[in-house]
């Protein structure tokens, strides 16, 4: 904690409790005798080298105290407590569990709300490999913390400055460049209710060395503990909201219809075992009762899952002469996620051993296992038995999850310099020359799998001439493999499970390989000053992709069937340049006034592109300055976007059910014309399981966006220490890489007669006769969608002395979105996605209003600070108001740290995370934008009150 503060080399405004803070607001405290005068400095958004502060664009820095306060040691975690970022959907380790194998255990940031893709995360201003290998999006999860001055983050295009993926805006972490000695530091924080156990330790190593050289080692190691569902209110037990005129069904009522003893459809009939017999006391035949016989799926997930991580890094520069330095920067990160989820919901239908063509694992009638009491009542025209069962650790063995090993090893070798002059031209010019090199791993683990071809031929059984009262495989090939009699009646023998039991791996491997050489310098004195210019040129090459086991590719166990994301390598060269113009220097409403402007062309193999932006900052008196800029951003297309499909499944809701209370008349006559009753809502399993294939599309395009920002810094000079930011943003995306929806896809079918070839409809045995279920809806990314969010950003600082009685820093930061809106494609209306917390997995919304306070104080050895995390009220979804469901209310969440410094450069700490204990709220079903899950955890706190301490030492 600072309560000096003075400008550094950094261009940060340090504050007690590091709070989120901006450089463009760093003034002296009204106590600091002495400001350290820079001679320039470069800030993130601009390649420009600067004398000063003065940008046209709000840049934000995050010190490292302000995860410290918050017991935190990953930025992704950090950053859902900032106004300006949103809970990654679906790639969190409170997000994850269901998005599949690739996506399990990942934790990247997503500024905007507009999707990680769309960010552009640097360190030290060079690019990083991406968390997986089939995107560009950063898992920092691969990121130490330790060895981080600041993080700095511009909101808005700078597509112009770094190249393409910079629309929402840019993450620069920046290193500690001057560190010298040794520090460590080692922590630990769990819940109150002893879970989410989270150790940490670091140390770090710097100094300097020869003549003009400098080391910075860095190692970390933290583990994220595990938190089961089971041991948390918010998923114990299975949970269902999808009538809002009707209480919320929560426990057995809401289980599964597919149970562990199995669910055997005869005679249109539903049987099922209990306590090892289909009969039941009064010797009838049991018939499946969900509330009974269903299964709670979510006491056998994670909310949390446990990851470990062993992170490295090292940094180095050496002056080879007196006016060039050599300098390189090495990052190796090692990330295992163990996961956990419920057992797969076998059905004989569509689980079928081949895929969605292939051979449906049913049990022939003649199947010697079929207990006499079912076979009584065997229909003579029943060929088969269809049926359901939920494959876990508890009936075929095997408990389904997600094992994950990632790896990211990132290099940087380059060359900089300055020269007074530029063969007689301008002065203070600088140069570089840098090469990175990034490499992601993956392996990742599908477990608890079961195999379908097993499956088929163990459930084809007849008696074994050789060995009487046995039984064998019908199938000679089958046996000559080992195929073992499975009888799905009873428990199932260690043999059979042994039989049974798959597991399954995907690896991967991406590249990234970026050159990039800069100049940079004054090009004339104009009379408010120099004219200061960049131009440089980038050299960059992506490759990535995903290779499944033969078993998911073909369809030869449960699970969804997925194709390989094939190895796709994507060639980028750019040129590029950047100019500030000083216009007006201390004169009357003038103290300065520059234009700036930034202009890239980026040529691949298939297209070509142009970025650009302009802007400018005005200080018309002392304290009070005005920025604006206007920018062209893109986003190109990764490996996975343009590969690849995948099988999922889950709720799209008919809009063929209660077709006779429609008012639309095509819908009707649509539904009418496939023989669907007027009065049809078939039961929940069947909404809920909806299948599809959803992929990539090689011929996609990059994303074009258009940011608009404008504001004021006002440092008022009657109020020494106070500061006040106020911007407007306002960023606008068409092109947009977009699947329709299944939904919509569904929807547009009936009111329109479009999209038609991407439903699915037949039978299925849970609604005997009824050959127009909607069984599946298949979907592809393409250029569909224009999107778009508006708001303000507003922060206020105040720093005050107190004499004897300590320091005090005052401050508070928010986020208002005034629009938010997409159009999933040309011809449909915009969405209103302004004032919703959740929504589907592919349309979350905007809440209006979140913002963060902070109370740092500081006496002598003694500091403490109080964090206020306030979330807004609003609606679960964009169509929860109209159904019915009542809004989400404002939670605020409070959060405290206290630490004693023993000697100089050592403290002791600790802390109390979610101090009122604050319980998340309940969504209605298909609203949290999270497959699975009932709440949404990036906004609402699903551990509890935690607890954190501590210890750093520095010698």
């Amino acid at each position: 904690m600072k309560f000096q503060r003075s400008l550094t080399s950094t261009a940060a405004l340090l504050a007690l409790g590091g709070v989120l803070v901006s450089p463009s607001q760093a003034q002296s405290q009204q106590t600091a005798p002495k400001v350290e005068t820079i001679e320039a400095v470069v800030i993130t958004g601009s390649r420009i080298v600067r004398p000063n502060l003065t940008s046209p664009t709000p840049v934000a820095a995050v010190t490292p105290e302000v995860m410290e306060n918050l017991g935190l040691s990953n930025f992704a975690d950090m950053a859902t407590q900032l106004p300006q970022f949103a809970p990654s959907f679906g790639a969190s380790r409170t997000q994850s569990t269901f998005s599949g194998v690739a996506s399990s255990g990942l934790n990247l940031a997503n500024l905007r709300n507009l999707g990680s893709g769309l960010t552009l995360t640097l360190i030290n201003g060079r690019r990083v490999p991406g968390g997986t290998t089939t995107g560009t999006a950063v898992d920092f999860n691969t990121i130490p913390t330790a060895n981080i001055e600041r993080i700095e983050v511009i909101t808005g295009g700078a597509a112009a400055v770094y190249g393409a993926d910079a629309v929402a805006g840019v993450i620069n972490i920046i290193t500690k460049k001057n560190f010298q000695g040794v520090e460590l530091s080692v922590d630990y924080s769990q819940t109150e209710q002893g879970d989410n156990k989270s150790p940490t330790a670091s140390l770090m190593m710097g100094g300097k060395f020869g003549d003009g050289g400098r080391g910075l080692l860095t190692m970390q190691f933290d583990k994220q503990g595990l938190v089961k569902c089971a041991d948390r209110y918010l998923c114990a037990e299975d949970f269902n909201w999808s009538d809002a005129t009707k209480p919320p069904v929560r426990g057995p009522d809401a289980y599964s219809g597919i149970g562990l003893a199995g669910r055997f459809i005869i005679g249109g009939k539903n049987y099922t075992r209990r306590n090892g017999s289909f009969l039941d006391a009064n010797g009838k035949l049991i018939e499946f009762s969900v509330p009974v016989d269903g299964y709670n799926r979510n006491g056998n997930r994670d909310i949390a899952i446990p990851t470990d991580r062993m992170l490295f890094a090292a940094e180095g520069e050496y002056k080879l002469s007196k006016s060039v330095t050599a300098f390189s920067e090495f990052n190796y990160a090692q990330a295992k996620i163990q996961g956990r989820f419920e057992g797969h919901p076998f059905q004989s239908s569509s689980d079928k051993f081949g895929g969605g063509n292939g051979l449906s694992p049913t049990i022939p009638r003649d199947n010697p296992f079929i207990p006499a009491e079912l076979r009584a009542v065997l229909p003579a025209n029943q060929a088969d038995i269809q049926w359901l069962q939920r494959f876990s650790g508890d009936t075929v063995g095997g408990s389904r999850g997600a094992k994950s090993d990632r790896s990211n090893v990132r290099t940087v070798f380059g060359v900089k310099g300055d020269l007074p002059s530029l063969a007689g031209i301008g002065e203070d010019w600088r140069w570089e020359a840098a090469h990175v090199y990034g490499r992601t791993k993956v392996n990742l683990g599908t477990q608890g799998l079961v195999s379908l071809g097993a499956l088929y031929y163990g459930l084809r059984v007849e008696a074994d001439p050789s060995s009487p009262g046995k039984f064998r495989c019908v199938d000679p090939v089958a046996r000559s493999q080992g195929c073992v009699p499975i009888n799905p009646f009873a428990p199932y023998t260690p043999e059979m499970q042994k039989y049974l039991q798959l597991s399954a791996t995907s690896v991967g491997e991406a590249t990234l390989n970026s050159t990039t050489v800069n100049l940079s310098g004054s090009l004339m004195e104009l009379p408010a000053g120099p004219l200061r210019v960049s131009v440089g040129a980038e050299n960059r090459t992506q490759s990535g992709g995903l290779d499944h086991d033969n078993i998911i590719n073909l369809g030869l166990a449960t699970g969804n069937q997925i194709s390989d994301t094939d190895t796709v390598k994507l060639s980028t060269k750019e040129l590029y340049g950047e100019v500030v113009v000083p216009l007006l220097a201390d004169k009357p409403f003038a103290k300065s006034l520059n234009a700036s402007g930034a202009y890239r062309h980026s040529k691949t193999k298939t297209t070509s592109y142009d970025t650009w932006n302009f802007g400018g900052d005005w200080e018309p008196i002392d304290g009070l300055r005005l920025r604006a800029q206007k920018a062209r951003a893109v986003r190109a297309p990764t490996p996975g976007e343009l590969s690849g499909v995948g099988e999922t499944a889950g709720v799209v809701n008919d809009p063929c059910i209660n077709w006779g209370a429609s008012t639309n008349a095509t819908l009707k006559a649509n539904c009418q014309a496939l023989g669907i009753p007027s009065n049809y809502d078939p039961i929940l399993l069947i909404k809920q399981g909806v299948r599809g294939l959803v992929g990539g599309n090689p011929n996609v395009k990059p994303e074009v966006a258009t940011t608009l920002t404008y504001g004021l810094v006002f440092q008022p000079t009657f109020l020494r220490g106070f500061s006040l930011a106020l911007d407007r943003f306002d960023i606008q995306v068409k092109d947009g890489l977009n699947t329709v929806g299944r939904q919509l896809a569904a929807d547009l079918c009936y009111t329109k007669g479009e999209r038609c070839q991407q439903v699915v409809r037949g039978s299925t045995p849970l609604l005997p006769g009824a050959n127009y279920v909607l069984l599946a809806v298949n979907d592809n990314l393409d250029n569909l969608a224009r999107f778009g969010v508006s708001g303000y950003d507003f922060e206020t600082r105040y720093g005050l002395k107190l004499g004897g009685y300590g320091d005090v820093d005052l401050h508070f930061a928010g986020t208002v979105y005034d629009k938010a809106y997409k159009q999933p494609m040309a011809g449909q209306s915009e969405v209103d996605l302004l004032g919703q917390a959740g929504g589907s997995t592919s349309d979350q919304g905007w809440i209006k209003f979140t913002a963060i306070a902070n109370i740092g104080y500081r006496l002598g050895a003694v500091k403490a600070n109080w964090n206020l995390r306030h979330i807004g009220s609003a609606e679960m979804s964009a169509t929860s108001a109209a159904r019915g469901f009542p809004k989400v209310g404002s939670h605020t969440y409070h959060n405290v740290r206290a630490s004693y410094e023993l000697k100089k450069g050592t403290e002791v700490f600790g802390g109390i995370t979610n101090l009122f204990d604050k319980q998340p709220p309940f969504f209605g079903a298909g609203m949290s934008g999270t497959q699975a899950l009932d709440t949404i955890p990036g906004y609402y706190d699903v551990f509890g009150r935690s607890f954190f301490v501590g210890f750093k030492t520095k010698f």
